[in-house]
């Protein structure tokens, strides 16, 4: 599948944009099947050519989960600025994520590994169990160190515990009834850290309330209705793209992603969760901005107010009861697609490059033109001039290669070669061929043919063709 022939490296995304689903495997006719993650590393080393690198991103963004890049330019510390890790044995683990050393994740800190939102959202959750603290002072031993001057309340100010025999345990550290976690607080029992972090904790499990309102029962459920309005789970701007992920958080019963996004939309989320859970769901979730488009579950997301022809402007589907099947999609015959389209319910990007994938499937004509019967082969005869398959100035280096596309008899590439240079191609099968068959057919610039001379000398021809020519230290060779 690799011909190297650039110099530099390029994304099989597109510029800007990443694989998100490394491990989805794409497949093209004739091809062995590569992961994603695999095709965008070969794309950053320089061994795609340049036509491979201008049409992959086209077919792979939706398998692939093509996203902008988002990587901090530099590293970060997880513990917080001017913060390290004090416990590198550490083991902090997260839903849905692999359990990860204290140690490792300040490497990747420091390296450049962690998106901007993980540096933001990591010091809260690892002081406690990496034992963070400032970089010139000693270790110290974690939870419950008294270190602070004064007391805290665990719920944050003005707030107090109103569930206290409700259990809040943390990965490394011994499980406490939030009752007595309250009283640590107030014995100035936590440090400053630990007073600070600590109310996003355990707001919902302890059911931290205003200290002047009446306490109310303890919460049985993750949803507890205070706000009148509706909040994004994923914080303002963004959107759940993985709903089936589940969400677990101690002494909670566990909630899919899709149904924690409704219920932040229906307001039945207090206004604390609304703050905290963007940071502890953003990973598992997989937030995206809104107007970035989500994994694909199917073919067809609604997101176009508009229709678009799936045959590209001015052209139409004249085998609609063909099927047009890409990897990891649902079959869908072509009439249905045309639907589709026409009613807004293709995304911007699938009315881009459908065109070029359904043109010879679905047999797409101009709309003025003749309806023609559905085609029987993949040569259709329309024009008077011959064009190169590999596109010009380029031509088959594996003419035995086997070309087959869906609904389609396969075809060798010498002869597919054969029938462009013949005029035995539509002027469509000409323009979206190249792109189609450039990896399989290893498509090649021509070489000119070098310029010949006459070994008698200009204007002479040999006579005497049997007779040998020896000259020492040379093979022999007849004339």
């Amino acid at each position: 599948i690799v011909q190297p022939t650039a110099d530099i490296g390029c994304s099989v995304c597109g510029k800007g944009k990443e694989v998100t689903d490394p491990d989805a495997i794409f497949s093209f006719p004739g091809q062995p099947a590569a992961a994603c993650g695999n095709l965008q590393e070969d794309g950053e080393n320089g061994d795609l050519s340049t036509d491979q690198c201008v049409f992959l991103p086209n077919l792979i963004t939706l398998l692939c989960d093509c996203q902008p890049i988002s990587p901090p330019p530099s590293g970060c510390s997880v513990c917080g600025d001017g913060k390290e890790v004090n416990s590198p044995d550490a083991v902090f683990s997260f839903p849905g994520q692999p359990a990860t050393p204290c140690g490792d994740l300040q490497e990747d800190g420091e390296t450049g590994n962690l998106s901007s939102d993980q540096c933001d959202f990591l010091p809260n959750l690892i002081s406690l169990l990496c034992e963070c603290q400032p970089i010139s002072a000693p270790s110290s031993s974690p939870v419950a160190q008294p270190s602070a001057d004064t007391a805290c309340s665990v719920c944050g100010n003005g707030k107090e515990v109103t569930n206290p025999d409700a259990v809040f345990s943390f990965p490394g550290q011994p499980a406490t009834a939030c009752g007595e976690l309250e009283e640590n607080g107030e014995n100035g029992d936590f440090s400053s850290d630990q007073c600070n972090f600590l109310p996003n904790l355990i707001s919902l499990l302890c059911d931290c309330q205003p200290i002047d309102a009446p306490s109310p029962p303890s919460p049985s459920a993750i949803i507890s209705p205070t706000t009148d309005i509706g909040c994004s789970i994923c914080g303002n701007g963004e959107e759940v793209n993985n709903p089936d992920a589940i969400f677990s958080f101690p002494g909670q019963p566990a909630a899919a992603c899709g149904e924690l996004q409704i219920d932040g939309e229906n307001g039945d989320l207090s206004s604390d969760q609304c703050d905290f859970l963007p940071n502890l769901i953003s990973l598992l979730c997989d937030c995206q901005p809104i107007s970035a488009p989500p994994s694909p579950s199917t073919i067809i997301q609604p997101t176009a107010e508009t229709g678009c022809s799936v045959c590209g402007v001015s052209k139409e589907v004249t085998n609609p009861d063909a099927i047009f099947s890409f990897p990891g999609q649902p079959a869908t015959p072509c009439g249905e697609l045309e639907d589709d389209g026409a009613n807004g319910d293709l995304s911007s990007d699938q009315c881009d490059f459908l065109p070029n994938l359904v043109s010879l499937l679905c047999d797409c004509q101009p709309i003025s033109a003749p309806s023609p019967p559905s085609p029987s082969a993949i040569i259709q005869p329309t024009t008077d001039i011959g064009c190169s398959v590999c596109g010009v100035g380029k031509e088959v280096a594996n003419p035995d290669a086997i070309f087959s596309f869906p609904g389609q008899p396969a075809t060798a590439c010498g002869n597919l070669q054969e029938d462009g240079e013949n005029g035995d191609l539509s002027t469509d099968q000409c323009v979206f061929l190249p792109n189609l068959i450039t990896l399989l057919c290893d498509c090649q610039p021509i070489s000119p043919p070098p310029s010949g001379c006459s070994v008698c000398g200009d204007g002479k021809e040999v006579n005497n063709s049997d007779a040998v020519f020896s000259f020492p230290g040379q093979p022999a060779t007849p004339c």
